[in-house]
């Protein structure tokens, strides 16, 4: 068992990293955090039926299906993985243009592609050079000459990607930039732009994610709702019992509020939803203490219940988006993994605390979390960016700096970049 759990925990590290990543490269930027947020909507589905299968199979020899359920979930994947195409982006910048092409049309059936690619290709070529500006503003003016003046109905697609791919396959390789840095380069500073500040962003959601307290919740909420509620032996004795009906009813939150998140994310875009999310989060950790050392068990169980729309809402889904959409490729893989084992060292470590924590603040276990939260919200306001509908390369042109204020300047930046092409989102609230 303990070999088992130790080889799908490889899995379950792998395949947070990379599901965020192949989701963000293969969204169109519009919908670009729509289906990002999937990976996070899973995670909570997976939850909320792992607590209600949990209620019914608790006996033994019955909970040995729970393990069971889980091989089957990845055996269905194992056989539908092969169907799917690899990254469009990640293709395109290995220069293979016309796989790529296919790739993305694969992705976008009965969807005419020619304009989505043209934008990849010149932004693929920004990302790996903006030095090499004039190449990619030559091979873009051609590849939408080339758009212009081509009709669906007398060009293939095929002849469109040939094209595509005459214009533009020296734009992408004309870089002398390497395709990944290894974290030595990249500790040294030695990357072709300063990404300082974004690797600062990237590392502290990911890494704070998990000291929202939210894991607490979810490991630990049943023994919180029993302490709430003063359940007595007999009761607990009866399965289900109130505290895991509420405790299955925090999971069915937790996706409703991914739910609300994705479409909301397009809309108020990451930064707005982050300070909502730790805001709402650190007052619901003052109510939660509030109502524990008062005695009122529906505002300790309404305070739960907010903390996990407020979680959801921002600081469950959007760390998982960070690193795709704020760091360069050449140093996407090599960050991503890190960010992604930081999170889960952070899970480990909240799983060893909450319980030494619950035991010496009882009542009190959620203030530190609501001093937590509350920092995270300050951190947020002064450094994290907008990344809502823009490429890499315009994010790396606006931050490609030290750490550095984002809210005080923003307004003075849109209005700056705006006269260089550049249209920035407002990050004041």
């Amino acid at each position: 068992m303990a070999v088992g759990r130790y080889i799908a925990g490889i899995g379950c590290g792998v395949a947070s990293t990379v599901v965020a990543t192949y989701n963000s490269e293969c969204a169109p930027v519009k919908v670009r955090g729509f289906l990002g947020t999937m990976l996070q909507l899973t995670v909570e589905i997976g939850i909320f039926f792992s607590q209600l299968f949990a209620t019914i199979l608790v006996d033994v020899p019955n909970w040995r299906i729970l393990f069971g359920l889980s091989g089957a979930i990845s055996l269905i994947q194992l056989i539908w993985l092969p169907f799917m195409p690899e990254s469009p982006k990640y293709l395109v910048m290995k220069g293979r243009i016309e796989e790529g092409a296919k790739a993305l049309k694969f992705l976008r059936p009965n969807c005419n592609i020619t304009k989505e690619f043209d934008n990849l290709l010149e932004s693929c070529s920004a990302a790996n050079d903006s030095r090499h500006s004039n190449h990619a503003d030559s091979s873009t003016t051609d590849s939408e000459r080339f758009a212009d003046s081509n009709s669906e109905s007398n060009v293939s697609i095929a002849d469109k990607h040939k094209k595509l791919k005459a214009v533009s396959i020296h734009s992408v390789s004309v870089s002398n930039r390497p395709t990944s840095i290894g974290l030595l380069n990249i500790v040294k500073g030695e990357t072709p732009d300063v990404i300082w500040h974004m690797l600062f962003c990237t590392m502290f959601l990911m890494g704070f994610q998990q000291w929202t307290g939210a894991k607490g919740i979810v490991f630990y909420s049943t023994e919180i709702l029993v302490k709430v509620f003063n359940l007595s032996e007999a009761q607990l004795r009866k399965t289900p019992n109130e505290a895991q009906w509420m405790t299955i009813g925090l999971a069915a939150a937790g996706i409703a509020a991914v739910f609300a998140s994705m479409n909301l994310i397009d809309r108020l875009g990451r930064r707005r939803l982050l300070l909502i999310s730790t805001s709402g989060v650190s007052l619901s950790c003052v109510l939660i203490v509030v109502g524990r050392t008062c005695n009122v068990a529906p505002l300790a169980v309404a305070a739960m219940f907010l903390f996990k729309l407020a979680y959801g809402l921002g600081m469950a889904p959007i760390p998982w988006l960070a690193a795709s959409e704020m760091l360069p490729y050449y140093a996407l893989g090599t960050l991503s993994g890190i960010a992604s084992a930081l999170n889960w060292m952070m899970i480990f470590i909240i799983g060893l605390v909450f319980p030494l924590l619950a035991k010496a603040l009882d009542n009190y276990l959620f203030l530190p979390f609501a001093a937590l939260n509350f920092s995270a919200f300050l951190v947020v306001f002064l450094f994290v960016p907008e990344t809502k509908g823009r490429h890499i390369s315009e994010i790396l042109h606006l931050h490609g700096k030290r750490l550095h204020v984002v809210c005080s300047l923003s307004r003075w930046r849109r209005n700056k970049h705006q006269d260089h092409g550049f249209q920035e989102t407002d990050e004041s609230l």
